[in-house]
């Protein structure tokens, strides 16, 4: 299964770190559209690894300004998408938009970019960019109790 359907089927960036308050989890982040450009960092094609999942590969895209489109591909050849999703800036506000699920960014800062389900205090999801080849992609559990899942996703270099 491709992270991005589990993130849909699982739950599709806190100020200086990837932590996030649970209470403060059911508000929204306000950002300006140069916030919400910091995110381009996750432009690019990606293999992703770790979890209870198998390899899987996903691709950012720029569309533009307020805009990134994520795509989900079944194989390293990036030919098949499978899944898609938006990750958009819309009147002070980010979402991550899928066909079954819409999260909101409830953290943003130059590194990371928490998503939660509107209104929830938990689950959701952190991207957290470790290196411009190397970021992580943090599964919260639905419930207080429940452990994360990890995935590391890397860059793939892609032929023209």
């Amino acid at each position: 299964m491709h992270l991005h359907k589990v993130l849909l089927l699982a739950i599709t960036v806190a100020c200086a770190s990837s932590e996030v308050d649970e209470e403060a989890a059911a508000a929204s982040a306000t950002v300006t559209l140069d916030e919400f450009r910091q995110l381009q960092w996750i432009a690019g094609s990606w293999r992703g690894s770790g979890g209870a999942y198998p390899t899987f590969f996903e691709e950012y895209r720029v569309i533009d300004d307020s805009t990134i489109q994520m795509r989900s591909f079944s194989d390293s050849t990036f030919s098949a998408a499978t899944d898609s999703s938006m990750i958009e800036f819309r009147d002070g506000a980010v979402q991550s938009r899928g066909e079954q699920r819409t999260y909101t960014a409830i953290a943003l800062a130059a590194d990371s970019v928490r998503f939660a389900p509107p209104g929830a205090a938990i689950g959701g999801h952190t991207f957290t960019r470790k290196s411009a080849d190397e970021w992580t992609a943090t599964l919260h559990p639905w419930s207080r109790d429940g452990q994360p899942t990890v995935y590391v996703m890397r860059r793939v270099q892609r032929s023209p």
